[in-house]
């Protein structure tokens, strides 16, 4: 009975944090996602009315799609990459280390500025892609990145993709645990760098390259300053994803209680993102 009263005690305060910046916006969220609300004053019951107004809304629909989209991407070709160079850095060659702190850098950096720095690179008239292909004679490949609907969203991706940062330093942490001695027998029996990295390196880190696909979902469903910065969202939408589709209805049109829908759709679609990536590690688990 003593230590049960002692573990309350010491919880007592995690749960009351939990309860106080978790449930309780959450379970008000939920509530509020049920009336029309301009942020002031009392906020109408409308039932479902804001959940039928986002169905059919192309606006959030894409932005539905472009989440789902960036979390892909993430998951399947960012987790990759960082993946890769963890692989290449942890049999240090060369300089290893100042190329470790030269791609981790961009981790420590704020994303608002990393924003700002891609715009100014993709930007039509004074962008030093363009400038570049310019004055190497490829004038002809120069491009609105940001402006064609068609290179937009893949303009806006390249800098979430190619900062690699956290993810190669999780890898490399991990890595680090892995026993020299079995690379040793390893290199015995005949196996060459990869056939070891395969067989010996990635089973022994895939809780951790789960726990990459995890960050990388959580992060996408909170990306803004992307698409905010750089595109604003266009052109026609082809940018917009759901955080800054619910920043613009609570900024632009006060559609408190509509923000309020669209946040429990992203709160349900992060919900089922990350349970597929669990039950894929699951799987993994059970090869």
């Amino acid at each position: 009975m003593a230590k049960a009263r002692q573990l309350t005690v010491y919880l007592a305060p995690a749960v009351v944090l939990v309860l106080a910046f978790f449930v309780f916006p959450l379970v008000f969220i939920a509530v509020m996602g049920f009336t029309r609300w301009s942020g002031l004053g009392a906020a109408d019951f409308i039932g479902i009315q804001n959940y039928q107004y986002l169905y059919h809304d192309p606006a959030f629909i894409t932005a539905v799609e472009n989440t789902v989209i960036w979390a892909l991407v993430g998951i399947f070709i960012h987790t990759p990459l960082c993946l890769l160079v963890a692989l290449v850095l942890a049999r240090r060659p060369y300089m290893w280390k100042l190329m470790r702190t030269l791609l981790f850098l961009p981790s420590v950096i704020s994303t608002t500025i990393l924003a700002l720095l891609w715009y100014f690179m993709l930007d039509v008239n004074v962008g030093l892609i363009n400038g570049v292909l310019a004055k190497i004679g490829l004038k002809s490949l120069t491009h609105a990145w940001l402006l064609d609907p068609s290179t937009a969203l893949p303009s806006i991706l390249v800098p979430f993709v190619v900062y690699i940062g956290f993810g190669m330093v999780l890898f490399l942490t991990q890595i680090s645990t892995i026993p020299r001695e079995l690379y040793e027998a390893a290199e015995i029996d005949g196996a060459n760098v990869w056939q070891q990295d395969l067989r010996i390196t990635i089973p022994a880190i895939r809780r951790a390259i789960a726990l990459q696909a995890l960050f990388v979902v959580g992060y996408v469903l909170k990306m803004f300053e992307y698409p905010f910065i750089m595109t604003d969202g266009g052109p026609v939408n082809k940018t917009m994803n759901l955080s800054l589709y619910i920043y613009n209805q609570m900024v632009t049109a006060n559609a408190y209680g509509l923000a309020m829908a669209a946040g429990v759709v992203t709160v349900a679609l992060g919900v089922v993102l990350m349970s597929l990536v669990l039950l894929v590690l699951r799987w993994l688990e059970s090869l």
